[in-house]
């Protein structure tokens, strides 16, 4: 992916979170910005009201829905937790969707090309590093469906991160991973017909011989999307394969705060 020189002139100035006015003053501003390839990609610091010491940062990626309601409350679960997080969006210029076929659209570049994904995740990365109140010594990368998939690739990249969670995401990939560095869970149902229990266990063979440090939790009777309230509703309407599973939501919860703490 070509980032302009703007996007380089960004990375050295504008986003440094921290501006002084003409008085001196320090000002904090939690918003990081940049453009590539014609597209305007932008995400706010979301952080506990009380904490003491720089604090973890959770990048969050959406299902592929982009950045929805429902992705928003786990970012303010998160900061209930004592973590910074940060919504991100992949798409660029904010596009949410709502209908499968405006989400696939969106969504099947990604799927072709993960290269896509790395380049504007580690975008956001370098950015959010330069956040005074954020520990970037431990910067973990979470997703949900498509975001989960996205999350995966960046750690098949070697990406230098703490960890990456996937809730309920594809974990078969082209991109071809030369050693992982961040922690992996992956967190799945076994009711999913997108992910099969043949590319559950392509995914485990494939992380034994990367030697990734790695744990994979399997819910029975989840499918697909088992995290989101609103899909089952959402799968009713367009008839597709997506449901919530309340106990496997909750106890998937808790093994990513466990993953994180």
């Amino acid at each position: 992916m070509k980032i302009s020189f703007i996007l380089s002139f960004l990375f050295l100035v504008s986003c440094s979170h921290v501006t002084k006015k003409k008085n001196n003053e320090v000002t904090y501003s939690p918003v990081v910005r940049f453009s590539s390839e014609g597209k305007n990609f932008e995400a706010k610091v979301n952080l506990p009201k009380e904490f003491k010491d720089k604090i973890p940062l959770v990048l969050i990626v959406p299902e592929w829905w982009g950045r929805n309601e429902y992705v928003q409350s786990r970012s303010e679960m998160l900061k209930k937790e004592g973590f910074a997080s940060v919504v991100v969006d992949l798409y660029g210029d904010n596009k949410v969707v709502e209908t499968p076929a405006e989400a696939q659209a969106l969504a099947t570049p990604f799927y072709q090309k993960p290269e896509m994904a790395v380049s504007l995740l580690n975008n956001y990365i370098s950015l959010l590093k330069q956040d005074p109140h954020v520990d970037a010594t431990k910067i973990y990368v979470i997703g949900y469906c498509f975001g989960g998939t996205q999350a995966l690739n960046l750690a098949r990249s070697g990406a230098d991160i703490t960890g990456v969670v996937s809730f309920h995401g594809g974990l078969a990939s082209t991109l071809n991973s030369q050693g992982i560095k961040a922690k992996i869970l992956a967190l799945n149902g076994l009711a999913d017909p997108m992910v099969s229990a043949k590319e559950r266990a392509q995914f485990e063979k494939e992380m034994k011989s990367l030697k990734a440090n790695y744990k994979v939790v399997n819910y029975k009777g989840a499918t697909h999307a088992f995290t989101n309230p609103n899909s089952t509703e959402v799968g009713k309407k367009y008839k597709i394969p997506v449901a919530y599973n309340k106990k496997a939501d909750e106890q998937s919860w808790k093994e990513l705060l466990k993953f994180l703490k």
